[in-house]
């Protein structure tokens, strides 16, 4: 996704869920508070230009690879990248449950 385009707050947290860290992770790595990661997140609230961009470089520097085309957008994280080991030996993930298998 281009530089320019703005990530909408529910892709970021498609991001954060699918590299599986929390909120708390998301806040220490990027400064931008609790509080506003949660509302933006959930749509209550538009941070300024420079905490939204906090917020992506720190996802994309986890190995979030936002997609921006002329009919959809969205999220893939690669089972090797990530925040942490999200991935087993095998390089898979049970991503509902959170185990690796």
């Amino acid at each position: 996704m281009p530089p320019e385009v703005e990530i909408p707050g529910f892709l970021a947290q498609a991001a954060r869920m699918l590299l599986g860290v929390s909120q708390a992770w998301l806040w220490e790595k990027s400064g931008v508070s609790r509080k506003t990661i949660n509302d933006y997140e959930n749509g209550y609230r538009l941070p300024k230009a420079s905490l939204k961009s906090s917020i992506r470089a720190v996802l994309e520097g986890a190995g979030a690879h936002f997609i921006f085309g002329n009919d959809a957008i969205g999220v893939v994280v690669y089972a090797a990248a990530g925040a942490g080991s999200l991935a087993d030996e095998n390089g898979t993930r049970d991503l509902v449950g959170g185990r690796s298998h």
